[in-house]
């Protein structure tokens, strides 16, 4: 992996450079010399790619190169990971480090080309500590000295030093009269020293190095990879080989997520642009290093957990979360640590909270991996403990983090099991995963398909394969049929555990399906636990035959006890136990074994239940626990039960599922009964609304049901309608298109609570809330009209845009378009003059969906694909752009003579020369340059002649050199959050007005003008 990172420099002298990204190189600034354009090879790229120098320091030696393209490819580039970077912290001499380079006594052939040389050293800290250069001694002489007094290691000049996998410094020379024992270097602290680069190359502290800890985890990644790279999918034999689980890789859906309020701004949004709008989870969580993620049940937040593990170790994730290659994952599923009794607070176990087979960790390994920033805590299943365990969890969590404040963290939870902000403090922000939408469905679809047409790959008989994949192409074309035109049964499947056990019924009855969620858990039952065995001619496995009424009311008597003990797993001892209790009821079954055996052919055959290699059994689903639960809690008469539970949201889904199995009387008294609990908990406004909501679900789902139930439950929701201002609205959204008639008419409420009103009839959505929309989106408020302006995604395009946009005054309002289909509609509003478009376009693209549509704001986020600015010529009325996450962008040629007055933009991998064409915008006013993931030396570039308002965003100090060359400039605004003391130096400029902000908010201050004015002066000659 080392090797990979090491190019040949040729520059006034050839020598070597290390890549700290794929484009950004390190090296020796007498290598390049006088050469502004020195050439790089990488041995794993044919030729040699142009550079240019971005910094250089001749008295460390030392340049920073930025190539024109990458010099190694994603697929290579990802397993190399995040680059770390080492300080040395001891003055004890530092073994089995590495120096990897181009030196001219490794040249071969007649032609003298070029080969890699590598050789072991130690670094020696005391040695050259007055100088502060970092010097090497070779465990063997490199060869024998020169009589010209040249080196035979000319060339290695740039080469860099590893331990292990940490960079310390780069080779700059060979010291004579050390018979070719030493070299000496710069380390890589003096280099950070210089704030050229970027926050992301902070350093760890280098004590020692050992080398077990590299080996081990090799293994360890190899172990999640094993473990990690497959999901379950309930057992269903028809998928082939690996009949209980299927390729991530081949199946894994990137789902949508939206951010919650009150947490830390979107970084991809400017200032001013709106609420964050949903995103793809692995797009969001690249911006956000501490993340609580939550979801319903089955909305794919383990699946999610296990591909991060699974890539993040292997390196093997695309652009979007690159950062996370490399770093060392810890899965910690906290239902099974509970169900354990395993303590969270040893850290020298913690790899083994997933039970990965992996063997023992070398001493302190975890703490080295933690103190580095290099881990990457996976807790999975906050809702699965108890309360008082999860704020056991929330403590030994916070504790972990303020010890090892690098870490990146991702937890999981059901929605309403922890408060809003749960995890504020520690710098956490909230996502919500979202119901797939119609082109998820899909894509999922597809992707389930792809996954057991490639299980038909491993067939002996390939006419069978072939036959096999025909039928399953089939299938799927008529399964994404059905889903077009049954909206009932596009609903049942916007969760991915859902619509996986949607596809494997269609496949098994060949076409098919159930229509309600109730009749899609029995089809599932008795696929799993009926006469599957029978059919594919399997007799008596075990010894045991049952038939699907004596499956159930095993698994039921696990799922009760699990449910009542709240919790997702039990011992085997304890399964044992109430299997042998249930077997009492069941004389074919007792009569065939022992209650060992019987729990054996469950745990075997029914692909509901499954022990993990803790000895620990569970339900492969949660969804299938409560289920059953839920089945058996109805045939008990245990309704009484149930309703004493109901403040307990871990009960709420088995409450939801009962009503599936009640008859109309126990239906009415579970509803009656929720109402009558939510009116005695009056005192707790939370616990009264969500007891409401879910006598209002159950209605919803019950198939037979009074009338007088029905207005009973009405009166209750109008009570807790509109939302409370510190209700999340969520709840109330939960219920769908049955709450909107309840909402009040817009002219009836005022601005704050047509606010709550309009956030809940956009999360609802659908077409159903189009009418109400309209009504609402001609408020005078403008952040009610802000909040439909940002939501077209909750709608159908067209209906939505002729229903409500086309009706909307937009004066002052930014419109977001989200997808093709809604610029496609663009056409059909009136005037316009604010654009957001999130998502990825080219620039034609851009030009046609945009033309002669009088644009004068235009905000372009998150395009991974725009390069060029062309389109631009479109936009004769464009004055003011905004470009953000636009990460392919290189081109900035289409700004030339735009009638552009304000450009807001990142400055992302362009270089200065890139940035020349902003100079030639004859209407600039105002500029703002954001250098957040800049890998430049952050220098303002060259000036402007008509720029009067200059806004630089960093998290680096910049060189303000170049300040003078503004004449112009009137007020320079800095956004930063630099530590405390930190200085800026400006140079004299005489009434220059300046106003240094944090760009997060982080303590009291006073708002100026939607800025934090920390501080303001003004500057004099």
């Amino acid at each position: 992996m080392i090797a990979a990172r090491v190019v040949a420099v040729q520059g006034e002298t050839q020598g070597t450079g290390v890549l700290l990204t794929p484009r950004l190189v390190l090296t020796c600034a007498h290598v390049v010399g006088g050469d502004n354009r020195p050439m790089i090879a990488h041995p794993g790229r044919a030729g040699q790619v142009a550079s240019e120098v971005q910094w250089r320091d001749e008295s460390l030696d030392t340049a920073l190169l930025f190539t024109d393209h990458d010099l190694i490819d994603a697929e290579r580039a990802a397993p190399l990971g995040r680059l770390r970077i080492g300080a040395l912290a001891t003055t004890a001499p530092l073994p089995h480090c590495q120096i990897v380079g181009f030196p001219d006594i490794q040249r071969y052939g007649d032609d003298g080309a070029l080969e890699l040389d590598q050789y072991r050293a130690a670094v020696l800290p005391s040695a050259g500590s007055l100088r502060s250069v970092l010097v090497c001694e070779l465990d063997h002489p490199a060869a024998e000295e020169r009589h010209d007094g040249t080196t035979p290691l000319q060339g290695l000049s740039g080469s860099p030093v590893f331990a292990g996998p940490v960079l310390l410094g780069i080779v700059t020379r060979v010291p004579k009269g050390r018979g070719q024992l030493r070299v000496e270097g710069i380390p890589m602290d003096r280099i950070l020293a210089t704030e050229v680069l970027l926050d992301s190359f902070r350093s760890e502290q280098v004590t020692d190095f050992h080398p077990g800890d590299q080996r081990f985890e090799e293994r360890y990644a190899r172990a999640l990879r094993a473990r990690y790279r497959k999901t379950r999918v309930f057992g269903i034999d028809e998928l082939g080989t690996h009949e209980t689980s299927w390729d991530l890789d081949t199946a894994y859906l990137s789902l949508e997520a939206g951010q919650r309020d009150g947490l830390l701004p979107d970084p991809e949004v400017p200032f001013g642009s709106g609420p964050a709008q949903p995103r793809r989870i692995d797009d969001l969580l690249a911006d956000r290093p501490r993340t609580l993620l939550r979801g319903e049940a089955g909305a794919g937040k383990t699946t999610l957990v296990w591909w991060l593990a699974s890539h993040a170790a292997c390196g093997t994730l695309d652009a979007e979360l690159a950062d996370l290659n490399g770093l060392v994952p810890f899965v910690v599923p906290l239902r099974a640590l509970h169900a354990r009794g395993t303590d969270l607070a040893d850290l020298d176990q913690l790899h083994t909270a997933a039970q990965i087979p992996v063997g023992g960790a070398p001493g302190g390994w975890a703490d080295r991996v933690l103190a580095s920033g290099r881990a990457f805590l996976l807790v999975d299943g906050i809702d699965e403990v108890p309360p008082a365990e999860r704020e056991k969890a929330r403590t030994w969590l916070t504790e972990l983090l303020d010890l090892y404040p690098g870490t990146r963290c991702l937890t999981t939870v059901r929605p309403l099991a922890v408060e809003q902000g749960w995890l504020r403090s520690q710098g956490f922000a909230e996502l919500h995963l979202l119901p797939m939408r119609d082109e998820d469905i899909q894509a999922f679809v597809s992707a389930w398909h792809r996954a057991a047409r490639r299980e038909c790959d491993g067939y002996a008989d390939q006419a069978l394969a072939a036959e096999e994949q025909a039928e399953l192409r089939a299938l799927e074309a008529e399964l994404l049929t059905r889903f077009r035109q049954n909206a009932a049964l596009l609903a049942l499947a916007q969760t991915p555990l859902l619509c996986a056990v949607i596809c494997a019924l269609h496949r098994r009855r060949r076409g098919l399906l159930p229509d309600t969620r109730w009749e899609l858990y029995r089809s599932t039952l008795a696929m799993l636990l009926g006469s599957r065995d029978s059919r594919r001619e399997i007799r008596r496995p075990e010894g045991i035959t049952m038939g699907l009424e004596e499956h159930q009311e095993l698994l039921q008597s696990v799922a009760v006890w699990l449910v009542r003990a709240g919790r997702a797993q039990l011992s085997y001892q304890d399964a044992e136990r109430q299997i042998e209790v249930a077997m009492r009821r069941l004389p074919q079954v007792s009569a065939q074994g022992t209650a060992t055996t019987v729990l054996t052919h469950l745990l075997n055959r029914s692909g509901l239940l499954q022990e993990r290699g803790d000895g620990e059994v569970q339900f492969i689903h949660r969804t299938f626990q409560d289920y059953l639960a839920a089945r058996a809690f109805i045939e008990d008469g245990s309704l009484l039960e149930l309703l004493q539970n109901a403040h307990d949201e871990r009960w709420h889904d088995t409450i939801l599922l009962a009503v599936g199995h009640c008859r109309p009387h126990e239906i009415r008294r579970l509803i009656s009964g929720l109402l009558a609990a939510g009116e005695d908990a009056a005192s707790d406004r939370a616990r009264r609304e969500a007891l409401y909501v879910l006598a209002a679900r159950c209605f919803l789902n019950a198939v037979v049901v009074d009338e007088t139930v029905g207005e009973e439950v009405a009166a209750h929701v109008r009570a807790i309608v509109p939302p409370h201002p510190m209700a999340p609205t969520e709840t109330l959204a939960s219920l769908g298109p049955y709450v909107l008639p309840f909402l009040p008419g817009s002219a009836d409420v005022d601005s704050m609570t047509a606010q709550r009103v309009a956030r809940l009839i956009c999360e609802i959505g659908g077409p159903e809330a189009i009418p109400l929309a309209r009504r609402y989106a001609s408020h005078e408020s403008a952040l009610v009209r802000l909040q439909f302006a940002t939501s077209w995604s909750r709608f159908p395009a067209g209906e939505y845009a002729r229903e409500v946009l086309a009706r909307m005054p937009f004066a002052g309002t930014t419109l977001t378009v989200t997808d093709a289909d809604q610029l496609r509609h663009l056409h059909e509003l009136p005037a316009i003059h604010s654009l957001m478009v999130l998502g990825s376009y080219n620039g034609a693209q851009l030009g046609s969906f945009l033309k002669g549509f009088g644009l004068k704001r235009l905000l372009v986020l998150s395009n991974k694909t725009l390069d060029e600015l062309s389109f631009l010529r479109e936009l004769p009325q464009l004055n003011r752009l905004t470009l953000s996450g636009c990460s392919a962008l290189k081109d900035l040629s289409g700004l030339r003579e735009s009638g552009i007055e304000e450009l807001q933009m990142e400055v992302g991998r362009l270089t200065h020369a890139d940035l020349a064409p902003i100079h030639r915008m004859p209407k600039l006013s105002s500029l703002r340059l954001i250098y957040r993931d800049s890998p430049l030396a952050q220098q303002l570039p060259t000036g402007h002649p008509q720029v009067k308002s200059l806004i630089i965003q960093c998290e680096k100090s910049i060189d303000f050199s170049s300040l003078p060359e503004w004449p112009s400039l009137s007020q320079l605004d800095i956004v930063t959050n630099m530590p405390e003391g930190w200085e800026i130096d400006l140079p004299p400029l005489h009434g220059l007005r300046v106003k240094i902000s944090p760009h997060l908010v982080s303590a009291p201050h006073t708002i100026v003008d939607d800025q934090l004015l920390v501080d303001q002066l003004t500057v004099h000659d």
